[in-house]
């Protein structure tokens, strides 16, 4: 068989990424893939994001309750509304499912990071669907998305955790056990009566279908911390404001309401109280990485657009030709080299965690029953009993060991924090060489500069962060517990 000729853009991501290089020795088809998603997302940048970015990031600010439902359409071309769906149920997640998203991320943020985490926030709303092992949920919620995405018509999720008195707090379970909780999901006949806000959710105010945690005592919020799947047109529900943001502006920040809004039995994810390990622990585990690689993008633009300033002649010189600006771009170089092995490896290494439990045997063989049977009600009443839950739960045991994603939660809190911070730092040396004579350039290096700075807020703060992998790492004292099958107390 022919040997395939491969891009140039592939040939530099192997040289960008030396351990893909060796790793596509091993194992060509798999990293021919990922390069191919990063070709997917440069197209994108170059048709869709790059012409409209600056105007959109303007208009937002003018208008901040607009949003371009055009670009989404277009994303849908490119499949990435399916990247974190596994591809047993039609989507494109596969062994590299962490190090794909990271990769696609990196590139789409380095055109605009708002219109990069607009993408990237739906990805984070499927997360708990899948984490916790809510199987009676794939193949409604999750085939929408797929059947709809081939459509071009996107179905997008969201991810709320934030509260108005609780952000960073119900990331950790120390500082989740004295939090001052706000919205309160009550027990009743059927379910739960869910009433109080959250708020600074990322595409919230456009997502169909919502991950939510809450807590159900709010006395005990650690303890009863429960994950949930929030559907638009429930009666109570609404989202009343989106923020005026400063970065990132493609991508809305969203307060969602819950007026007495009930949620039944079957739109609990995973058992009630589980909620800080299968619906923070794990997410966090997986998600921060990328968030590394969305600053990493943005302070790879920022790059970018600054070696493009150093080379344009002003005042009969090009500022290129100083030894000062030759070092600094150096310096910058060496900050997204740092940055990719950061993130990579998370990346990989979480991708070694979820492998086994999405492409092991024992878990396809569940796909082997006809779809008619596993859309049916009776299958998702199975899988949503007492005993399916428990079923499920003993599998994700068998396959995602305690050490292994306590490891990742470190390899995520690292990643996130380090690489937020050396992009901040990188793009505002540009910011700063570039003085304040106005550019088209110097343009794009204030929207970086703008929309990097969030990357050291969410997903828990980078203080947050930095006490994440103390506690893993050095004190020992977190550990991601995956949760046991056949809760008590719960039926």
């Amino acid at each position: 068989m022919a040997a395939t000729v491969m891009s140039e853009r592939g040939r530099k991501l192997l040289r960008d990424f030396p351990a893909l290089g060796a790793l596509h020795e091993h194992d060509r088809k798999g990293i021919e893939g990922l390069i191919g998603l990063v070709e997917r997302a440069a197209e994108y940048n170059r048709d869709v994001a790059l012409p409209r970015a600056l105007e959109l990031d303007e208009r937002m600010e003018r208008e901040p309750d607009y949003f371009d439902w055009e670009m989404m359409r277009e994303a849908c071309k490119y499949r990435f509304f399916s990247l974190a769906i596994p591809e047993v149920l039609g989507g494109l997640a596969n062994k590299y499912m962490v190090t794909g998203m990271a990769l696609v991320v990196e590139e789409l943020c380095s055109a605009c990071g708002g219109i990069g985490l607009a993408i990237a926030a739906h990805s984070l709303g499927v997360a708990p669907l899948i984490a916790s092992g809510a199987m009676a949920h794939w193949e409604t919620v999750l085939h929408e998305i797929v059947e709809e995405e081939k459509k071009g018509n996107p179905v997008l999720m969201a991810y709320a955790i934030t509260e108005p008195s609780a952000g960073t707090d119900v990331e950790e379970p120390e500082f989740l056990a004295v939090a001052r909780i706000g919205l309160e999901a009550k027990r009743v006949k059927g379910g739960y009566r869910v009433n109080g806000r959250k708020c600074f959710i990322s595409g919230g105010s456009e997502a169909k279908y919502i991950t939510m945690t809450a807590a159900t005592d709010r006395s005990r919020p650690l303890e009863t911390w429960t994950t949930f799947l929030v559907e638009r047109g429930m009666e109570g529900f609404s989202t009343p404001r989106v923020e005026l943001k400063m970065g990132q502006r493609a991508c809305h920040a969203a307060e969602l309401l819950f007026e007495d809004v009930f949620i039944p039995h079957s739109h609990v994810l995973g058992y009630e109280g589980d909620g800080i390990a299968n619906g923070i622990l794990i997410i966090m585990a997986a998600s921060r990485g990328p968030v590394g690689a969305i600053a990493t993008g943005i302070a790879r633009g920022a790059f970018e657009h600054f070696l493009a300033w150093a080379r344009e002649p002003a005042n009969g010189k090009k500022p290129i030709d100083e030894d000062r600006i030759r070092m600094a771009l150096a310096d910058m170089y060496a900050v997204l080299e740092e940055n990719r092995g950061l993130y990579l490896g998370h990346s990989l290494g979480g991708d070694a965690l979820f492998r086994n439990a999405f492409t092991h045997p024992l878990f396809l063989s569940a796909f082997m029953i006809p779809r008619r049977i596993r859309a049916s009600k009776p299958y998702a009443s199975l899988l949503n009993s007492y005993y399916g839950k428990g079923l499920v739960n003993i599998l994700f045991r068998y396959f995602i060991k305690d050490e292994d994603a306590t490891d990742m939660l470190a390899k995520a809190s690292l990643a996130k924090f380090a690489c937020a911070d050396n992009a901040m730092a990188l793009v505002s040396r540009a910011l700063e060489l570039m003085g304040t004579t106005p550019s088209p350039q110097r343009r794009w290096v204030e929207k970086a500069y703008r929309d990097v700075k969030l990357t050291q807020i969410y997903e828990g703060t980078n203080q947050l962060n930095r006490l994440a992998l103390y506690n893993t790492e050095i004190a020992g004292t977190l550990k991601v517990e995956i949760p046991g099958p056949f809760k008590k107390g719960v039926r």
